[in-house]
Formats: structure tokens, C-alpha cells, sequence
């Protein structure tokens, strides 16, 4: 009866550390997604990273995502002054470009991003403002992005 209970307990606690290992191990799912005027934009296959920009020698947060039914691919790249860190940045770069060049694209003439977290392997922030496709400009709102750093 002994011998039972001890191999019931040692189960058990080889069951529990293995839930453990698995919650510990849980990846964090990029989101990407802004409202371009009154339409919402969400990638689905976002990828992230940083890289040196050649001509001034900062570092750039690049995010880099395709629409889940792949008819766009939307960049958006924040520049750092100094250093990585969170904070405000008024500088940044956006792209909304069709792949199948169906309509025209947009670019970012005025964006504000607030980066909220941010470390070597994980980034998130909120931005908006204003693109343009050369001849319309629209309010670009309700911009989110919780992403994993490659």
C-alpha cells in the first residue's frame, strides 16, 4: 500500500514540474495593428529587430508585418536618438504598401510613437498621426504593437 501512495506522489510530482517547465516557457504572440481612417490593419506575421542605421550610427527599432489575408505589408521604424529606452518619439517612419499593387500606397508624414517596454528581446508602444499617398493624407489612429525581438 506503501510502495502505491509513494509512486501516486512521485507522478504527481513529476506531472506538476513538467505544467511548470511548459508555463515558464510560454512565447510571447507579436501584435502589430493600427486604424487607417476607418479601416483596422492587423499583421499577422509580424517580425521585429533592431538594427544600426550606416549614415548616423543610431539604432532603429524596424517592425515588419503582412496582413493576414496578405493583401499589405506594414513597416514601422523608430529611430533613437541616443539610446534604446522608452519614451516619445516623433520621428518615426511608417509604410502601408499593397503587395499586389492594387491601390496606392501610404507613408507616414507626421507619426508620434510611444514606446511603453522595451528590452533586447520584446517591444511595445502605441503611435499615430498622419499619411499620405502622395496626394490624400489620412489619420492613421488606434496604432498598437506588443513584439518579440529577433
Amino acid at each position: 500500500m506503501r510502495i502505491k501512495l509513494l509512486l501516486v506522489a512521485i507522478i504527481a510530482a513529476m506531472g506538476l514540474g513538467a505544467c511548470n517547465a511548459t508555463k515558464n516557457d510560454v512565447k510571447t504572440i507579436s501584435t502589430f495593428s493600427f486604424k487607417l481612417d476607418t479601416v483596422t490593419y492587423h499583421a499577422n506575421a509580424t517580425e521585429a529587430y533592431i538594427t544600426d542605421t550606416v549614415y548616423t550610427g543610431q539604432k532603429t527599432l524596424v517592425l515588419d508585418g503582412v496582413t493576414n489575408n496578405f493583401n499589405y505589408h506594414m513597416e514601422l521604424m523608430i529611430t533613437f536618438p541616443d539610446s534604446i529606452r522608452t519614451g516619445t518619439f516623433e520621428d518615426a517612419e511608417m509604410s502601408l504598401m499593397s503587395i499586389q499593387q492594387k491601390e496606392p500606397g501610404y507613408v507616414g508624414k507626421h507619426l508620434k510613437v510611444n514606446i511603453t517596454g522595451i528590452n533586447s528581446k520584446y517591444a511595445e508602444g502605441t503611435f499615430s498621426g498622419i499619411v499620405t499617398n502622395g496626394e490624400i493624407e489620412k489619420p492613421l489612429t488606434d496604432g498598437t504593437f506588443k513584439v518579440e525581438i529577433y
